[in-house]
């Protein structure tokens, strides 16, 4: 059982820091409560889906609601990790926004819920399909920020979400073809793979904390190995899929080429390091070859 979350007393509040010789000013430290690159990298990536699903240019109007759709969801999401997240930042990640007392925790609470509205607002204007998507993909973020983390379920917000983001994107534009029903198998097996890969780099502060997810009871190493199988499986399987989708090869295969090599990198690096370093170079080597894979997939099967 996860224990109760401490509230902690907000520190002074810095009007700058020095990083690397250069002073920070405070508010610019307090956007990583929206946590910008992960953020900004959801939003490109529905850009991005958006050309391809509709083999050019998406209607303006509605890749500009779908992009502020993904921006306002992806900020909420932030933010409540964030503020969930307080008591254990408080020992291991001092400089986050609210344990710096950048965000006072009731502002990061008002915020969240903002972004939350504003981004159901937006979606409502896509059609039913399109809002019912946007929404679950948003609740999984929500929810494995409130309370799946510290479950032995931590790993079904990505499981579920990774595949509903390109869905959602083919449906909001008018694109849906039945082949995309493989996303489901193909972006599960991914996004097993990409919540274990992200969670053992902070699994021993994790653990320090209480915090119980699927990674921490299977133990770092039992975790690699399953992140591994779990995205071999997701590669095998598009492979599989080939002879029966007809697909375009130009696509697929330096897709599947580079998700081979990302998978040779984590690899390696665990067994010749097997330290933190290692870790996080084996998560954003799996990142973006999942990235690589959904868009070249997507590609040459659509």
């Amino acid at each position: 059982m996860a224990r109760p979350f401490i509230v902690q007393p907000e520190p002074p509040r810095p009007a700058a820091v020095v990083i690397g010789g250069r002073r920070t000013p405070a508010a610019v430290r307090a956007l990583r409560i929206v946590h910008p690159f992960p953020t900004l990298l959801n939003v490109a990536a529905t850009a991005g889906l958006a050309f391809v699903a509709v083999r050019g240019v998406p209607d303006i109007s509605v890749l500009a609601r779908m992009l502020a759709v993904m921006l306002c969801a992806q900020c909420a999401i932030g933010i409540a990790n964030d503020y969930f997240d307080r008591d254990l930042d408080a020992a291991s990640k001092p400089w986050k926004p609210i344990v710096a007392g950048l965000v006072a925790a009731p502002a990061a609470v008002a915020l969240a819920v903002a972004f939350a509205v504003a981004a159901a607002a937006l979606g409502a204007t896509l059609g039913v399909g399109s809002f019912l998507l946007a929404m679950l993909g948003m609740s999984c973020g929500l929810a494995y920020d409130i309370w799946l983390k510290r479950t032995a379920l931590s790993a079904i917000p990505y499981v579920v979400a990774i595949p509903t983001m390109p869905i959602w994107v083919w449906q909001t534009l008018g694109a849906w073809q039945p082949v995309l029903w493989w996303l489901l198998p193909l972006g599960g097996l991914i996004g097993l793979a990409l919540h274990l890969a992200n969670t053992l780099p902070d699994i021993d502060a994790d653990v320090a904390h209480g915090i119980v997810g699927l990674a921490h009871r299977l133990g770092a190493r039992r975790s690699m190995l399953l992140a591994w199988a779990s995205f071999a499986s997701a590669l095998a399987l598009s492979v599989g899929l080939a002879p029966f989708i007809g697909y375009e090869m130009r696509f697929y295969a330096p897709a599947l080429a580079i998700g081979l090599a990302a998978l040779a990198v984590s690899a390696i690096a665990f067994v010749a390091r097997r330290d933190e370093f290692a870790l996080r170079l084996g998560f954003s080597a799996l990142a973006l070859a999942s990235a690589t894979l959904a868009v070249g997939w997507l590609a040459a099967a659509t």
